[in-house]
């Protein structure tokens, strides 16, 4: 792992870590949870999706999101994160050797990776944990309807069938409006709580699918 300063597309620092295997076949960028649900780049869920990614060829990199932990500005609801989050794209891009680039987001990340793809349609894939589907004034913009996106990314929307959160019936509803690939994990919550495993096979067999890792 390296640490490194990411700088956001309007000018902000970001902390980040990279983590790059021998010989990187792909890269992944990975987007936190809301630091109110103590989402941070360091969150375990995260590590544990590193963790295969990295047994798998693919680099890494997490960060933190503007006003979380060493990263600079304020945290906001979203929109001016994606900033953020298309910067980490450009340090990978620069730093990945032209592979294959997914991204991966939890909740709050989640919906910024979704929004991310939007930007950047050569993104080979994205996979959004959890995402955060709807508004919620003062905390998170959530995501577009479904209709209005605006991405050809191959998308994983993949949710626990416990999460109180971010209903599995909503993330059924924008999956299917978008077009993209729905997994339900049963009896998993919003911290997927003792079911780290099924969910971190899920995300690395769609990835490892699209990276042709």
């Amino acid at each position: 792992m390296t640490e490194i300063t990411i700088r956001s597309d309007d000018g902000l620092d970001l902390e980040g870590d990279i983590d790059v295997p021998g010989v990187p076949r792909a890269a992944a960028l990975i987007c936190h949870a809301h630091p109110a649900m103590q989402g941070t780049m360091n969150s375990p869920l995260l590590l544990a999706v590193r963790d295969a990614l990295v047994a798998r060829d693919i680099a890494v990199l997490r960060f933190n999101f503007r006003g979380v932990g060493r990263s600079g500005g304020e945290f906001g609801t979203g929109i001016a994160e994606v900033a953020d989050a298309s910067g980490a794209l450009g340090y990978l891009r620069d730093n990945a050797d032209d592979v294959p680039i997914a991204v991966v987001g939890w909740s709050f990340g989640g919906a910024i990776a979704i929004r991310l793809t939007a930007r950047f349609p050569d993104l080979c894939c994205c996979v959004a944990i959890a995402p955060a589907t709807e508004r919620k004034p003062g905390v998170t913009e959530g995501l577009p309807p479904a209709g209005e996106l605006n991405s050809t990314v191959p998308t994983l929307v993949v949710v626990g069938s416990n999460d109180r959160q971010t209903p599995a019936e909503r993330c059924r509803a924008w999956a299917e409006g978008a077009g993209a690939r729905y997994v339900e994990i049963r009896a998993a919550n919003h911290f997927f709580w003792a079911k780290y495993e099924p969910l971190v096979d899920e995300v690395t067999s769609f990835v490892t699918e699209h990276t042709g890792v």
